[in-house]
Formats: C-alpha cells, structure tokens, sequence
C-alpha cells in the first residue's frame, strides 16, 4: 500500500493506427506476461473494444507506488515503451488515470 494506505491503480487508453494493431498487440501482451510476475502487480489486464478495434484499455494495479516505480525500469517495459512510442503506433495521444482502490480491499 502506498503512503495514503491504498493500492495504486492505473487505467490506460491507448489508440492505435489501424495498420499497428498487431504489432502492438504483440508488444503489449509480451509486457503483460512478464508484468504479471512481478511481485508487485496485483493485476495486468488488457482490453480491446469490440466497437473500436483500435481502442485498448489496459488496467494495473500494484501493492504500492514503489511497485509501479520498479514495473517502470524493467526491460520488457521498456522494450514495449520503445515500440509503441518508436513506431509511431499511436492513431491519438493516450490518456491514463490514476486511481487509489476502495473496495475490495484487497485483490
């Protein structure tokens, strides 16, 4: 739990060029499954609309914010970083919020 006593939860919006929807999804689902393992990630999940297939929605949540901080230099989140932002993938800029978990408690 960070210092306010809650878990940190992210939610992510990406939105992606329609000719690099494979590529990264590849790239993203490579990061999830390595993510998942850290020890502070309580939750990696990734989402693609049905209606936009070029909208993703990815939520994290970690024990804390030193968790998030330690996902932030790990190799194959910098490798996903570098894809998506050095192929140019984005269609828009993303957005994400941060969010502090009230119920449950606990994953």
């Amino acid at each position: 739990m960070d210092k306010r006593g809650n878990m940190v939860v992210f939610q992510f919006h990406h939105y992606i060029k329609p000719e690099c929807i494979e590529a990264y999804k590849a790239a993203i689902l490579e990061d999830a499954r390595e993510s998942i393992k850290e020890d502070g990630i309580l939750a990696f999940e990734v989402f693609q609309d049905r209606n936009d297939p070029s909208h993703f929605s990815l939520l994290e949540i970690y024990r804390d914010s030193a968790a998030r901080e330690f996902h932030l230099h790990q190799p194959y989140f910098l490798k996903f970083k570098d894809a998506y932002l050095g192929q140019e993938m984005a269609a828009e800029k993303g957005k994400g919020d941060e969010f502090d978990m009230l119920f449950p408690s606990e994953p």
